[in-house]
């Protein structure tokens, strides 16, 4: 092994190439075993990862000073690499700027791990903070720079507490941005996070403040509502309405939309007996001013109707200032959670969870949603005049009703859905058009939506994407849809 030490890439090459086909590396012990441990540790390839923790184990017992850190390496990466916690905590990753720790089996104890030469959990994670603040604080100071694929970053800039209370008090907000980095202040004697946009916990800035920093792209067009979250999940603020209760806008984002309250039409619950369902599912009905059965004005049938109140607030008062065209909303209610059958919302929304469940759904939501609309509303059932719509699992369910319905609906508006297309979807002149909203804080979902445009693109369909900088966020939600039934229907 000594020939290891100062040999050349192609020699480090040959040399474990020869290791791995030596019959006798099993048997060796000592400082060979340490040696070949080190080399194959060194080549980065995961099956050398067992004979790395197998020879540096055996050095270790035979007293060689620095093997069992390398038996505790190799541990933690084959354990992770195979789906369990790390056993030993050394493994760190870097996560939206963070070093971070993937999941460390508790059963472990520190003397367990001095026994190899680790570090305690506590200095282990020590390390890992002084590593992070370390970065951050370098990122500050490279305005504009972010990890490449990533829209965001943790930038640090030791903040005074007093400093960040008179911020506060001046902006009259507890986030406000500096060039493009934005920064949250949390009054919390522990770490909370930013959700549902920035899941990541804020750092103690003293005097009872946590504060969450980081540079965004095309933040000066970005809407962010926020939630302070402790770690232990449950919301720390009770939120009011208003324009700085809990929502950045930036100074070239989209503008805020007015909302009605109370409105100027009407939002009615129903319920609707359903033999497809085997129960009566209530359906929020959202008729504008004046409207009057068999008028034609369109209908859109949309999900999660027991979500839709901020939605008629922003969309009546669109309705109300021109910005787009009287439309009656009719949204059925979505399943609750079921503690045994769990989420039975994204059963009934996307395939592949219960199929049942999902076919059931589609029977409802297809055959005797509008059947009862049309009949007790009088709203339309031309095609032309009729709209799918959901949001998240809603927006995949609006996508597939597309595809497998595309005579029932002249438009569908898809947002943030987290479900991709098929790429091997037939997409005729008959299907509807799409209409697209996703924004470029929501990863997968983000993704998904993005992904659905490409292949509207690919087969020459008609469709319209807008991108907004936000979260997982109905905010950029309900702004967006007055456009879009304006360019549906305007």
């Amino acid at each position: 092994m000594a020939t290891a030490e100062g040999a050349s890439d192609s020699e480090q090459f040959d040399l474990l190439h020869e290791l791995r086909e030596h019959d006798q590396l099993d048997n060796a012990d000592g400082q060979v075993a340490f040696g070949a441990a080190r080399l194959l540790a060194a080549s980065g390839d995961p099956s050398d990862l067992p004979s790395v923790a197998r020879l540096s184990l055996q050095a270790h017992r035979d007293g060689i000073e620095g093997a069992g850190l390398i038996h505790a390496e190799a541990s933690d990466k084959i354990a992770l690499y195979t789906g369990r916690p790390q056993l030993y905590g050394t493994v760190m990753l870097e996560h939206q700027g963070d070093i971070v720790q993937p999941p460390v089996d508790k059963r472990i104890s520190d003397q367990e791990r001095a026994e190899l030469g680790v570090p305690s959990m506590e200095e282990l994670q020590r390390r890992m903070a002084t590593l992070s603040r370390r970065l951050a604080v370098d990122r500050a100071a490279q305005p504009g720079w972010l990890p490449e694929g990533q829209r965001f970053c943790r930038v640090w800039t030791n903040p005074e507490p007093a400093v960040l209370r008179a911020r506060m008090a001046s902006e009259g907000t507890t986030a406000w941005a500096d060039g493009d980095a934005i920064t949250f202040v949390a009054e919390s004697a522990s770490p909370v996070t930013v959700t549902p946009a920035f899941p990541i916990e804020t750092w103690d800035a003293g005097d009872g403040l946590q504060v969450l920093s980081l540079r965004v792209e095309r933040l000066d067009e970005a809407v962010i509502t926020y939630t302070f979250t402790p770690t232990d999940g449950m919301p720390s603020m009770n939120f009011r309405r208003g324009s700085h209760d809990g929502r950045f806008r930036g100074v070239n984002a989209p503008p805020e939309l007015a909302s009605n309250d109370p409105l100027l039409g009407t939002s009615v619950e129903h319920a609707v007996d359903s033999d497809a369902l085997g129960e009566r599912r209530k359906v929020t009905v959202y008729r504008p001013l004046g409207h009057a059965a068999g008028d034609n004005t369109p209908v859109i049938y949309a999900t999660d109707g027991n979500m839709f109140a901020p939605y008629a607030r922003r969309l009546d008062a669109a309705i109300e200032a021109g910005i787009c065209p009287p439309v009656v909303i009719v949204a059925a209610h979505s399943a609750s959670f079921d503690p045994i059958r769990g989420n039975l919302r994204a059963a009934e929304y996307l395939p592949g969870f219960d199929e049942q469940v999902y076919t059931a759904h589609q029977q409802f939501f297809m055959n005797e949603l509008p059947a009862w609309a049309e009949a007790e509303l009088g709203v339309p059932s031309a095609p032309t005049r009729r709209g799918i719509w959901g949001c998240s699992d809603g927006g995949g369910h609006a996508a597939m009703a597309a595809r497998l319905f595309p005579e029932r609906f002249g438009h569908a508006f898809v947002y943030s859905t987290g479900m991709p297309p098929d790429m091997t979807y037939e997409w005729t002149d008959e299907h509807p058009f799409m209409h697209l909203c996703a924004g470029t804080l929501e990863g997968p979902f983000h993704q998904a939506t993005e992904a659905w445009a490409g292949y509207l693109m690919l087969v020459d369909a008609p469709y319209h994407f807008t991108e907004r900088v936000a979260g997982h966020d109905l905010v950029q939600w309900a702004e967006e849809l007055p456009h879009a039934i304006n360019r549906a229907w305007g």
